[in-house]
């Protein structure tokens, strides 16, 4: 009798032993599949970003060229001004470098924007004025010169 059920035992070991054995080679398989997925979404990541640099080249090197081309306009234009006795002086700030006419720094990332603030960031962008009519009305009615500017 002991030995039929240790016959028994045995053959239900093997039975899950070859159920473990199935299962640990779809394991290996699910990995592996999971392993090559992750490979190619950092491959497509990889190149995604590199075209988006080599798209961004392409783009600083046509607004340097467009610049260019308005540099050479510009100082056409203010010679000729100043040929015919015309005023220049707004013509040479039109011409100063940098989109955004403003008087802040030149931010070279950022296709040399120049924006109208100095900004606190190296992103250059520029943040909405909120000077509404409400607020130049509380101006107006305040006297700054005696308070400082607080307004009670």
């Amino acid at each position: 009798v002991v030995s039929t059920q240790s016959t028994g035992s045995s053959g239900i070991n093997a039975e899950y032993g070859e159920r473990n054995k199935g299962r640990t080679m779809e394991e290996l398989e699910v990995q592996s599949i999971l392993q090559q997925q992750a490979a190619d979404r950092a491959k497509k990541f990889q190149m995604e970003r590199h075209s988006e640099l080599e798209a961004d080249k392409r783009s600083a090197q046509m607004v340097k060229e467009e610049e260019d081309e308005f540099q050479r306009y510009a100082d056409a234009v203010i010679e000729t001004a100043k040929e015919r006795g015309r005023p220049v002086g707004p013509l040479i700030k039109a011409k100063n470098a940098g989109a955004g006419g403003g008087n802040g720094p030149i931010f070279e990332g950022k296709s040399n924007l120049r924006p109208s603030y100095q900004a606190n960031d190296a992103y250059g962008n520029q943040l909405p004025r909120f000077a509404n009519g409400a607020a130049k009305r509380v101006n107006e009615l305040s006297s700054t010169s005696k308070r400082l500017g607080f307004v009670w």
